[in-house]
């Protein structure tokens, strides 16, 4: 693996540390707002809806990006191995044919040199 590429287990990871993170920026925002008794509760109260949504939908919306990304860079993974697969079959291939080819002009040359007369 090359640097800046994530193991798929650390990926997990992340993602679920980001996602405990915003959930846990939400919470902390919704229990400030809440400790402050202003007259205008739920105009305060949809405020903090909003903000809260609307960042946990852009980190969403990052996630996402992310593993898009990730599932780009397994497909290209995929077709280069693929590539390397059959460039090892077809040097395997050729390996055996010499070795083949090799075989049988041994054994033709150690029967043709059965049957040459000796001369000492």
């Amino acid at each position: 693996m090359t640097q800046g590429q994530e193991p798929r287990s650390e990926v997990n990871g992340n993602i679920s540390d980001n996602i405990s993170d915003i959930i846990h920026r939400a919470e902390a925002h919704l229990r400030r707002r809440s400790e402050s008794n202003g007259p205008d509760r739920p105009t305060q109260l949809n405020s903090i809806i909003q903000q809260v949504s609307g960042a946990s939908v852009a980190e969403l919306d990052r996630l996402i990006s992310e593993l898009q990304s990730l599932r780009e860079y397994l497909l290209k993974e995929g077709q280069r191995i693929q590539r390397e697969l059959l460039e090892y079959t077809r040097l395997n291939q050729g390996a055996l044919e010499s070795t083949r080819i090799i075989r049988e002009t041994l054994i033709n040359m150690k029967t043709g040199a059965d049957r040459a007369p000796r001369t000492q």
